[in-house]
């Protein structure tokens, strides 16, 4: 029933596509039930041979690929990685994604509304979510339990990471890209500034808000005018809410606006912390704190504040802004822009609000149509394995780098080349973000040493707050959010910006705020939330 389920829908989705020309083929397919089962035939563990190596089988297989994702990444039979995968387990990836193509969401529809799939299939993992269920993608709990040893292991080990893949019906259907390295942004002061006021670092809330006004009121950049910018926000407004975490306030920014509190799962923005965070907040830019045009001067902020040596503080990522220090060192004097701990909220407590994903949306999962599932769940494993994941992480031994003292450091090709880091690798298929576990070592060694200090005090001091879970959803529950959340969400952004630009007073008009929230369905959502998060972790 579920792969007729699924079918039905592929021909509603074809229909829908103005692109997709043709007729879906009929095939009488099944999709295996209770957690991913494999028949007897394919599971044979025991008797199978124990081949040499990485070596997968005997005889060259070849497996059909869909990937084609962020709108720019396309299969490439050259990639590094998967020409020396290859060689290494005899499994040859031939792509099926057009390379012209530059819409991934509706290559994905096309593809999936064809009815022929082919044998792997890099997507989403909503997609997973919702095509799984109906018979497109086989379950893989099983196939990993009996043949996926080294990302079997990854899972017992990052229970995180497997609760995130298992959908509302229990099952896994992709393995995903798993990041590496918590700290991803951080707060940066002018050290040079607070050297020549004579000021410490600030270490509260408190302390912060007299540095702040120092830099604004004593002519610290030493022009002789008060054109000093104290907070810096290239996000729109965004990072301006964001300062709310002083006052101990989850907020929008960076998915932060969840969060869990004695097993219950809260909102942040209707929150009595919050409350108090915009009194404040709305005080700072009055007094000129924030920068007047935080809403609405945009991502080259940093750029222009730091640039005209008027800007003094900022949250920011730690690679591209500690990079400003050899960009400004000799166009402004004694220029000295460092990261530093997160100021201690209104409550005493030292936190970092932001932190990287646990786990990216994107994977690869087995389609209905594989033939060979044991022999693919194999592939995908490999890249779990020490071996394929050194290879997609670095590249070749040889080529891309070397191994000093049994680590592999990349070769000045790759390091001084004439473009970044990391498009260097991913031009040749290395870090493609698909199902393997990413090294930070590949980025510690051309981060800038500012960058790479900020985010080791961040990790070792553990002021990264965990993060609130990705959580899955039935059907029926995500057609409430998607009728709920988007009035929701507006109303706390545009009555946050009045607060804090002064348009409105939040101790007259919080009330009404809550209000407006609960006729537009907060109670239900919080619900539903919590339901998910139940779930979640009674996977």
């Amino acid at each position: 029933m579920k792969a007729k389920k699924y079918v039905a829908i592929a021909l509603a989705i074809g229909m829908s596509i103005s692109t997709f020309a043709g007729c879906s083929k009929d095939k009488n397919t099944t999709k295996p039930e209770d957690k991913g089962t494999v028949t007897q035939e394919e599971t044979k563990t025991a008797e199978e041979e124990k081949l040499p190596g990485s070596l997968i089988s005997k005889d060259p297989v070849e497996l059909s690929l869909h990937l084609h994702i962020y709108n720019k990444f396309v299969y490439n039979e050259d990639w590094v990685p998967f020409k020396k995968a290859a060689e290494l387990t005899n499994v040859t990836l031939k792509g099926t994604a057009p390379e012209s193509a530059t819409d991934s969401a509706q290559v994905f529809n096309v593809m999936m509304a064809s009815g022929d799939l082919p044998d792997i299939i890099t997507a989403e993992r909503e997609n997973f979510f919702k095509y799984g269920p109906e018979g497109a993608f086989l379950p893989l709990n099983d196939l990993i339990d009996q043949h996926a040893p080294n990302f079997k292991k990854f899972l017992e080990e990052r229970d995180d990471v497997r609760r995130y893949l298992t959908a509302p019906d229990g099952n896994i259907y992709s393995i995903n890209f798993v990041p590496d390295g918590a700290a991803a942004q951080g707060y940066f002061i002018r050290q040079d500034w607070l050297e020549k006021l004579g000021l410490e670092e600030p270490k509260t809330v408190d302390e912060l808000y007299t540095v702040l006004k120092a830099f604004r009121e004593k002519d610290p950049n030493g022009n002789g005018k008060k054109d000093e910018i104290p907070f810096i926000d290239r996000a729109k407004g965004q990072k301006t809410i964001a300062l709310a975490t002083l006052w101990g306030a989850h907020t929008t920014t960076d998915r932060n606006e969840w969060y869990v509190e004695d097993g219950k799962v809260k909102f942040g923005p209707i929150d009595k912390s919050y409350k108090l965070a915009m009194e404040n907040l709305g005080k700072w830019y009055a007094e000129g704190l924030i920068d007047p045009e935080a809403f609405t001067r945009g991502s080259k902020a940093r750029d222009i504040l730091l640039g005209d040596n008027v800007g003094g503080f900022a949250h920011d990522w730690f690679g591209t802004t500690a990079g400003y220090n050899d960009a400004f060192k000799d166009k402004i004097e004694g220029f000295s822009f460092k990261p530093i701990a997160p100021p201690a909220d209104a409550n005493g407590k030292v936190w970092e609000y932001s932190s990287r994903p646990a786990v990216n949306p994107t994977g690869w999962g087995i389609s209905k149509d594989n033939k060979d599932p044991v022999t693919t769940i194999k592939y995908l494993d490999f890249w779990w394995s020490e071996e394929g994941r050194r290879l997609m992480n670095f590249g070749v031994e040889g080529e891309h780098y070397d191994l000093v003292d049994g680590k592999p450091v990349f070769k000045d090709s790759i390091l001084k080349g004439d473009k970044p880091v990391t498009q260097i690798l991913q031009d040749q298929g290395i870090q493609m973000q698909i199902g393997f576990h990413q090294d930070f070592a590949y980025e510690e060694q051309w981060l800038n040493p500012i960058a790479r200090d900020g985010m080791n005090m961040y990790i070792e001091n553990n002021y990264i707050e965990k993060p609130f879970p990705t959580l899955s959803f039935t059907a029926e529950e995500q057609k409430v959010i998607d009728e709920k959340t988007p009035s929701i969400y507006t109303h706390v952004t545009e009555t946050t910006q009045k607060w804090i630009l002064g348009a409105e007073d939040v101790n007259k008009t919080w009330d009404s705020y809550i209000k407006a929230l609960d006729n537009m369905g907060m109670k239900e959502i919080l619900d539903i939330y919590q339901a998910a998060y139940d779930r979640y972790m009674s996977n």
